[in-house]
């Protein structure tokens, strides 16, 4: 495997997996009386925003799933802490954010990135013949 085809060490797959560890040893905290953990699933939006990062660091600063991400993440954290109705008057900014995005996309096109698929069966490397005696494995009538 050479340099290119590396794959990159932050991926969804790692930060999905680095929550649910963190998920599990703060309820274990909880459970056994040294932290409250519940406090802290106020802060859910930051698994948004590290999703968010791992797909702009894949795919690059104008990819579009990275900022579908982190846009749902502002929202989780306008709607966990702002003042309410806040996210009511200012939903439209996250519009003009998704219109600058595909403005920029279509200024600057990104490059296709190779999806990881699976590989089609290799050819065979000598001619296969169905005429008796030029396989010795094969069985003679």
């Amino acid at each position: 495997m050479n340099d290119q085809e590396r794959r990159p060490i932050f991926s969804t797959k790692l930060v999905l997996g680095l929550g649910v560890i963190a998920v599990g040893l703060i309820m274990v905290l909880d459970n056994l009386h040294l932290y409250d953990g519940w406090r802290l699933f106020n802060w859910w939006p930051v698994f948004l925003v590290a999703f968010g990062i791992a797909h702009l660091l894949r795919d690059g600063i104008l990819s579009t799933g990275g900022h579908i991400w982190l846009g749902l993440a502002v929202a989780g954290f306008i709607q966990q802490f702002g003042p309410w109705g806040l996210l009511d008057r200012w939903w439209p900014i996250f519009v003009v954010w998704g219109g600058l995005l595909l403005t920029l996309r279509a200024i600057f096109p990104q490059p296709k990135r190779v999806k990881r698929g699976k590989t089609p069966p290799p050819s065979p490397q000598s001619p296969d013949s169905c005429d008796p005696g030029t396989d010795p494995h094969q069985v003679q009538p």
